[in-house]
């Protein structure tokens, strides 16, 4: 065959597969998992080079229009391709011309390194993703054979294929559908769109009330940042609401902003009118709210975190944020990393694995809360600012896949 037409192939082979991961759908997470093969197949540590490029800028295009929510154009565009040079790099590294059982473990370095801080706090679209739909049930050992999967195809075709049927039949027989959630459990999903502004935190707050005061749930969740900041006067106005929950044993996890700092203006909040804002919410007629609504929070640092309430009380911290758009690396304000901070939180006696809206696009945070044994997933989101892209959609198959893989129930909860 000739090698130019080869080169071709695999190219647009690697950048078919991003796209088709871009999409979000399971069927592209699984096919993500053969991308491997077009590196290491290459003739050349250029072509590996290129053929890592064209998948990772062709799987990551959804983050221009999303980095375009706090940059300008030309930044977001440079987000892009700077974070699909980082990954590619290390497909370069670990190329080499031989083929034989010697490459696996270079192929397995390149994963590695696309998985684990530093790149790991970037490293999106990972091959690894899709090891729940290949493999479901299987935990450590279909991740295992998930990522050993593309060196063996290339050294003995015939066996691989043979131990990937056996392997994925016989999962699919013994688990062939998902974990059904905790009793009592709900993911409450929320249409708020942005709360930024003192009113639609009120609306959220009062959302919340009404909810656990209908629901027969033990336990709701609400999603991220559904109340950006929380303060005094948010516990003052869910005081009564978190009082009844303990009483009747019901639990609230929802996702909230803790300032380090005071985030709202403390006059801004006295002088807010409840009274009108409840008769605007309530009111059919598109009164408007009052005009302190309007009041935007402070730039201030903040943790972006899921704070239990009611008959339990905990908070779990957001490990990798947004880097850029919330982790600013070099700015005073945003989200700081924590990446050393616990990975599960108990919630009713369950060892919850908690990935908050970015992390469920990484495979580090995941993969180290499943060290600390959870008996749950717990997925919260907030994108109303990346509506119009597919990443919503893979950030669902991504924790569904990673729910598969570690035979796990999972709840999701999202405000769009």
């Amino acid at each position: 065959m000739n090698p130019r037409f080869t080169e071709r192939l695999s190219f647009c082979s690697a950048s078919a597969i991003g796209l088709a991961v871009s999409r979000g759908n399971p069927l592209g997470l699984v096919a993500a998992a053969g991308m491997p093969i077009t590196c290491l197949m290459a003739r050349s540590r250029r072509c590996a080079f290129a053929n890592a490029l064209a998948y990772y800028a062709a799987g990551l295009w959804p983050m221009i229009p999303a980095a375009c929510h706090f940059a300008p154009i030309p930044a977001a565009v440079l987000i892009w391709a700077v974070s699909a040079v980082m990954l590619s790099t290390p497909w370069a590294l670990v190329w080499t011309p031989e083929r034989g059982f010697h490459s696996i473990w270079r192929l397995l370095l390149a994963q590695i390194a696309g998985i684990l801080p530093p790149l790991g706090v970037i490293g999106f679209i990972s091959p690894l993703t899709g090891a729940g739909y290949l493999f479901p049930g299987t935990g450590w050992v279909g991740l295992a054979a998930t990522a050993l999967l593309p060196g063996i195809i290339i050294c003995t075709p015939r066996l691989a294929l043979l131990a990937v049927f056996a392997l994925g039949l016989g999962s699919h027989l013994i688990h062939p559908a998902d974990v059904r959630p905790p009793a009592g459990w709900e993911a409450v999903n929320t249409n708020f769109g942005d709360t930024s502004n003192l009113y639609q935190q009120f609306v959220a707050a009062h959302s919340i009330q009404e909810r656990a005061a209908a629901s027969s749930a033990r336990v709701l969740i609400f999603p991220e940042a559904v109340i950006p900041r929380w303060s005094d006067a948010t516990t003052e106005f869910l005081q009564q609401t978190l009082t009844a929950c303990r009483e009747r044993g019901q639990i609230l996890a929802i996702g909230a902003g803790l300032a380090r700092k005071p985030a709202i203006d403390a006059d801004a909040v006295k002088s807010y009118d409840f009274n009108a804002a409840i008769q605007a919410l309530r009111s059919d007629d598109g009164q408007s709210p009052p005009e302190s609504a309007q009041i935007e929070r402070q730039t201030e640092p903040f943790d972006n975190t899921l704070l239990v309430l009611g008959a339990d009380s905990s908070t779990f911290y957001q490990r990798v944020p947004v880097p850029i758009g919330m982790w600013q690396p070099f700015g005073k304000s945003g989200v700081p990393l924590h990446l050393n901070a616990p990975d599960t939180v108990t919630i009713d006696g369950q060892r919850a694995a908690v990935l908050i809206c970015y992390e469920q696009i990484l495979t580090y945070p995941v993969l180290t809360a499943t060290l600390e044994r959870p008996t749950v997933l717990v997925g919260i989101s907030n994108t109303y600012w990346i509506a119009g892209t597919p990443i919503p959609r893979y950030q669902k198959s991504a924790l569904r896949a990673w729910a598969k893989l570690f035979r796990l129930p999972y709840l999701l909860a999202v405000n769009s």
